[in-house]
């Protein structure tokens, strides 16, 4: 969810399909319900570990106007469709929320309601709150025993809490899984920061926080409390925190804070709460978004840990407490207060199956797409007969120019990223988790690879210079380079972040990836170390060599592109643009570069005085752009579902075409007579260039 000038833009991925549409979400109307909804949440409790706020008005009318405001007509009915196939499959359906606004995250997304639905969702299925970090989740491999680090902090100014009978509620819920050697449980021997540093030395695979949290307001950031050596209050704010914990060796994977308001952001800032700032070190964080009571934290603890030892997912496990608590009292709004922020696109952080193999849960997401498609899991081919080739055979000798290409392929997926083949025979494109290789011709695919995680996007893609290899970038943050002809393990180059763009020189010996984490990077494909970084200020968003690989051309989130000497490292020019640049193009008699940018315009300039030679403008922003063999036109494409084609040194159309969603890609067929495009209709479309011979 991302805010756009008319409302606040919803793209939805599920096992049914796509959708995106805007909703008018008056996210200020409702913040500024929430300091009297924390009335309604505490309900009829005596005590909360409340550092000063309270909150009225009911849980669902704030989430039913949530529901309204998301779940319009499409995407309801992707929920319902997907809801059906998990029950189907005797599964769960996960919701994850990729909140990119501020304000909208914020908000109680925990309390989505509908009445004909059954309610509140929350309660049906795991909502999680996905955070996109700079730094990727680094599998984590636990030889038993699993070690769980606990810690009671009790300044004595504030009111008392029955901390104890949280840690022996804690101590008895894991008793099974310490008896049997699977976990161990140590605490803090004080509560002092000091306490802390000391026990994060010997490490831990999850801190238990049991104590009081706050908001700061001036600060807009969440804050734990501590004691000081006399015993009174000791606040640490989160980023602080997150430092101190960074000390421990091995790293907590999981931080549970049964605290209040460390859930809690502001609206101005993404990475305000306590839990959502952690995420910068752990990847999986439960907080407390409103004040909780000692008796629903107990309760919560006891059934959350139960289910972790029961091998469920953490998400799961999340949901589990809250069932907990509304049989506990099912009047009780509690339930709604714990909030889970993850930045890892697997819930299952931790496997218990060393020492005796329950029956393995299985995300649902990831089962439907299994049974759903044809095709491989974490780059294995599937040895079903029926699966599609796992190589390429070398394309028929035929020339391009013999070739007469299908006007449309269904690839039944949103296309992100498309290559042509260098024969002109086949293309490439990129979904979600998939990478398919097409026969232009028959329209089938020819050879396909899934990968893993449950949201892994393939962001791009391109065949080297001889075709025999295809490289790939996606969310994983990972390069990747197949050898085609083979089922060889491909060559993988990791960046700290999404991997969004892919190129190879002219030679196939080099491969430059641009990511997320704002860099460029050269590598040496023969000895897979890497030769060069580029550094940005922001992401790079798509990148181009030159055609005789002595310059890169990048394009950024600063709103630049830039030409950079491939041999020093050195910026040689820079072109302007007034948002995100999302596109480049090298012509292929290397004098002129195309960029393009989500300002709505494409601009040409040529490659000695980088002179812009002119500029094109679409309704919408533009997300990709390329050269014609001949260097005489380029192709746009547009988050609108506008495709033009331009000449290259006056910006005179050739060609205007619409289609009904955003177009992610564009590229001449090698002969220049035809015009590949592709998106999030799902189809790739093929025009002839105006102009051309038949």
């Amino acid at each position: 969810m991302s805010e756009t000038p008319d409302g606040y833009r919803i793209d939805v991925t599920s096992p049914s399909g796509e959708d995106t549409a805007v909703a008018a979400i008056d996210a200020y109307e409702l913040l500024d319900r929430l300091p009297s909804l924390q009335a309604a949440v505490l309900g009829s409790a005596a005590r909360s570990r409340s550092v000063g706020t309270g909150m009225e008005l009911p849980a669902m009318e704030v989430g039913g106007t949530l529901f309204d405001s998301v779940f319009q007509s499409g995407i309801k009915a992707l929920y319902l469709s997907s809801r059906q196939k998990a029950q189907e499959h005797g599964r769960r359906l996960r919701m994850v929320l990729r909140v990119r606004s501020p304000e909208l995250a914020a908000l109680p997304w925990e309390l989505l309601y509908d009445e004909k639905l059954g309610g509140y969702l929350c309660l049906h299925h795991p909502v999680i709150r996905h955070v996109e970090m700079l730094e990727p989740v680094a599998p984590l491999r636990v030889e038993p025993p699993l070690s769980i680090l606990g810690m009671v902090a009790l300044p004595g100014s504030l009111s008392p809490l029955e901390a104890e009978a949280e840690r022996e509620g804690l101590s008895t819920a894991l008793k099974p899984l310490i008896d049997e050697g699977r976990v161990r449980l140590d605490w803090v021997a004080g509560g002092t920061k000091h306490d802390l540093f000391n026990a994060l030395f010997s490490g831990c695979h999850i801190f238990h926080f049991i104590g009081h949290g706050k908001f700061d307001d001036q600060r807009r950031e969440g804050m734990l409390v501590f004691s000081d050596e006399q015993g009174r209050e000791s606040p640490l704010h989160a980023e602080a925190l997150g430092s101190l914990i960074s000390v421990a060796d091995p790293s907590p994977r999981l931080v549970v804070l049964n605290s209040c308001e460390t859930g809690t952001s502001h609206a101005r800032d993404l990475f305000s709460s306590t839990a959502a700032r952690l995420e910068y070190t752990v990847p999986a964080v439960v907080a407390m978004q409103f004040a909780v009571t000692d008796k629903a934290a107990v309760l919560f603890s006891r059934a959350f840990y139960q289910a972790l030892a029961a091998n469920r997912p953490v998400d799961e496990a999340v949901r589990t407490g809250r069932i907990a608590l509304r049989a506990d009292k099912d009047d009780s709004l509690e339930c709604f207060t714990p909030v889970l922020y993850q930045r890892s696109g697997d819930a299952r952080l931790f496997d218990f199956t060393s020492l005796r193999k329950p029956t393995r849960p299985q995300d649902v997401v990831d089962q439907i797409n299994k049974e759903g498609h044809d095709g491989q899991t974490d780059e294995h081919p599937k040895t079903d007969q029926s699966a599609e080739p796992s190589h390429v055979s070398r394309p028929p000798t035929t020339h391009s120019a013999d070739l007469t290409p299908r006007p449309e392929i269904d690839t039944g997926h949103w296309v992100v990223s498309m290559a042509v083949h260098p024969s002109g025979r086949l293309l490439a494109t990129g979904s979600r988790k998939l990478v398919r290789v097409w026969d232009v011709i028959t329209g089938q695919p020819t050879w396909q690879r899934r990968l893993g995680g449950w949201s892994t996007m393939v962001n791009a893609l391109a065949f080297s210079p001889d075709g025999d290899r295809l490289a790939s970038g996606s969310t994983d943050n990972l390069a990747r380079v197949w050898d085609m002809t083979s089922e060889a393990t491909p060559l993988k180059f990791t960046h700290r972040h999404f991997v969004n763009t892919v190129a190879h020189d002219r030679s196939g010996r080099l491969l430059a990836t641009g990511s997320a984490d704002a860099t460029a990077c050269l590598w040496d494909l023969g000895t897979g170390s890497r030769v060069l970084t580029l550094h940005h200020a922001r992401a790079v968003k798509s990148l181009a060599f030159s055609p005789d690989g002595r310059r890169l051309l990048t394009g950024s989130e600063d709103r630049n592109a830039y030409v950079w000497d491939t041999e020093t490292g050195r910026p040689e020019a820079q072109i302007e643009h007034q948002d995100f640049v999302l596109g480049v193009a090298y012509s292929p008699d290397g004098r002129k570069v195309a960029t393009c940018s989500q300002d709505r315009t494409a601009q040409v300039s040529e490659t000695e005085t980088w002179t812009p030679l002119c500029r094109v403008e679409h309704k919408g922003g533009l997300r990709a752009v390329a050269f014609s063999p001949d260097s005489s036109m380029i192709a746009t494409g547009s988050e609108d579902g506008a495709v033009g084609v331009w000449w290259a040194d006056s910006g005179q159309s050739l060609l205007a075409l619409k289609y009904n969603r955003s177009v992610n890609a564009v590229a001449f067929s090698p002969d220049g007579r035809f015009l590949v495009s592709a998106g999030e209709d799902k189809i790739v479309h093929t025009v002839r260039v105006p102009g051309t011979h038949p």
